[in-house]
């Protein structure tokens, strides 16, 4: 298999414990809400990183964050609130998205995952008087949200939308929240949409006071490691953002 989600053995059991998980993923995209909105969840939540999502045509960068080595998938777990946050710092390639698609739900389904909650940023410019966001649910999930459902005529593409096909197809609940963001920059308004969200989804409390600040960390690492890709390798190879 060409991907494979690899756990640090001394979180086995304690993943194995529950049949009750919540995972929660998005990825670079619009606004870099994806992003912005897992990472600053597993800030938060004080989750623990346990593990790394391993492909085989992995982007070649690591990077020392505060709770250790930060690679391009990573797999956060906050035990108290039955939260699995994988945090996608880049865009699988073209060719590995079903198979990372895949082995994410087949993980899943084998610890018992209740539900999923995906996040992306939803351009801007298809907003709608005062709308904040869209929602999207596969058919077998029973959330319902007070905001406008997604509507005929838009499209949500990259991996984000292969994740939820699979999950259709494969009929695990999931719903994905997609606030209206800025596609030119990173946007933490558009991430604090979603936070305030997952709240309410989820009975948490997790405050949006210094998402902002936290936005610009992110916007200045990803800016870094653009740089550090380009001195690397002759070009900018750092994904190209989709909803």
């Amino acid at each position: 298999m060409s991907v494979e989600i690899v756990i640090d053995e001394k979180y086995v059991e304690r993943l194995r414990s529950r049949s009750d998980w919540v995972v929660i993923t998005g990825f670079p995209g619009f606004g870099y809400v994806g992003v912005i909105a897992t990472k600053y969840l597993v800030t938060q939540l004080g989750a623990d990183k346990i593990g790394n999502i391993v492909t085989k045509y992995m982007p070649d960068f690591i990077a020392l964050d505060d709770y250790g080595i930060l690679t391009p998938y990573e797999v956060f777990m906050s035990y108290e609130y039955g939260l699995i946050i994988l945090v996608n710092n880049a865009m699988p390639i073209s060719a590995e998205r079903v198979s990372f698609a895949k082995a994410i739900i087949k993980w899943a389904k084998s610890l018992g995952v209740r539900e999923f909650v995906l996040v992306g940023g939803l351009n801007s410019k298809f907003r709608e008087e005062n709308e904040r966001l869209r929602w999207l649910k596969t058919s077998v999930s029973s959330r319902e949200l007070i905001e406008p459902k997604f509507h005929k005529g838009l499209y949500v593409v990259g991996p984000l939308a292969i994740l939820f096909l699979a999950l259709e197809v494969e009929k695990v609940p999931a719903i994905m929240v997609l606030p209206y963001a800025d596609p030119d920059r990173f946007d933490a308004k558009a991430a604090a949409v979603f936070i305030e969200k997952v709240n309410n989804l989820l009975n948490l409390n997790i405050s949006i006071q210094g998402l902002i600040e936290y936005s610009k960390v992110v916007e200045e690492a990803e800016a870094l490691l653009s740089e550090t890709l380009r001195n690397a390798k002759g070009e900018d190879r750092r994904p190209k953002p989709y909803i």
